[in-house]
């Protein structure tokens, strides 16, 4: 008999802590941070109380395009350009460049912008310039929407589309 009884206590547990072993389903991961324990005693026993907070982690579903507007202005400082847009997006740099009038682009220059845009941070795993007119006026209207707190999701697409257009051996 004590077997059987031996044998329900093994099941009961190993069923409550698979239980405790669930994972979420939703596309959100959370990581719980103990903020403050307390210790308070009632009677004979000591009862430890622990307040938690929950911090979203962003997950592949969420989008983020970034403005670098402090090395699009120190790339507007070099003598041939007029004005630049710097997006970053998962530490990839993408740079919309207006050349002053008279200045003509090629790849020589595009490479001196990417290095410059590099030293303002080095942080950019990959940097990506174009100086194509057409892409200057598309992602300047990127950045208005970005500035006046537009909702990303709503152009998300059309912006990445864009980019794979313009840069089609980014990752």
């Amino acid at each position: 008999m004590s077997k059987i009884l031996q044998l329900s206590m093994v099941v009961l547990l190993m069923g409550s802590l698979a239980a405790c072993g669930t994972s979420k389903t939703s596309n959100e991961t959370t990581t719980n941070e103990t903020v403050k324990e307390e210790t308070t005693n009632k009677g004979n026993e000591t009862v430890k109380e622990e307040e938690t907070t929950t911090e979203k982690t962003p997950t592949k579903n969420e989008h983020k395009i970034e403005l670098a507007d402090d090395v699009a202005d120190k790339i507007a400082e070099m003598k041939e350009v007029k004005k630049a847009h710097v997006f970053v997006t998962n530490k990839n740099a993408y740079v919309a460049v207006e050349l002053k009038e008279g200045v003509n682009g090629d790849k020589a220059l595009e490479d001196k912008i990417a290095d410059h845009v590099r030293t303002e941070n080095a942080h950019f795993k990959n940097v990506y310039v174009s100086l194509n007119p057409d892409f200057v006026k598309e992602m300047t209207q990127y950045g208005e929407k970005i500035r006046a707190n537009e909702p990303i999701e709503g152009f998300y697409e059309e912006f990445t589309n864009t980019l794979k257009r313009v840069f089609p051996n980014a990752h």
